[in-house]
């Protein structure tokens, strides 16, 4: 597995989903999001990019924040939150290419790496879609980062 030093992430006019989901069941809600993005007069202009509060590398029903980049204005609604700007600096990046019931290893593998390599992390793990794979999370591709300590790299 190859892994990547000093990356970053940045997007902006992002729409904000909060959802309460198990792993396996991400890419059927971010593909919902993309699917009803038109009925909100929008457009996806980037990546999709998710992570989950306390995630604890289990597969059970967790918070999750999605983060969708759009053209235009977002208008305020109860369904979805706006962000301006998301920026992760200083991360250590690996990619996970397949099922996505299997991420957990790659996760894992990454922090392992980071440890290994004496790095304090910062952030929690956020993950960006390169490819949402099909139905059934499989043949996903996604990027994993972590942010670190820019002192300790």
């Amino acid at each position: 597995m190859q892994y990547i030093q000093h990356m970053n992430v940045y997007a902006e006019n992002l729409i904000t989903y909060l959802a309460n989901t198990r792993k396996a069941d991400i890419p059927k809600v971010i593909q919902h999001i993309h699917d009803n993005l038109s009925v909100l007069g929008h457009t996806a202009n980037g990546r999709s990019i998710f992570t989950f509060k306390g995630n604890d590398g289990s597969d059970e029903i967790q918070s999750a924040e999605i983060l969708i980049p759009v053209k235009g204005e977002i208008r305020p609604s109860e369904n979805y939150g706006k962000k301006p700007v998301f920026r992760l600096v200083n991360a250590v990046m690996t990619r996970h290419e397949g099922s996505i019931a299997d991420i957990s290893g790659t996760e894992t593998a990454l922090k392992d790496y980071i440890k290994k390599n004496n790095y304090e992390p910062i952030t929690g793990v956020y993950y960006v879609v390169v490819r949402n794979g099909d139905k059934f999370g499989s043949d996903c591709v996604l990027e994993v980062y972590i942010g670190v300590n820019y002192n300790s790299l």
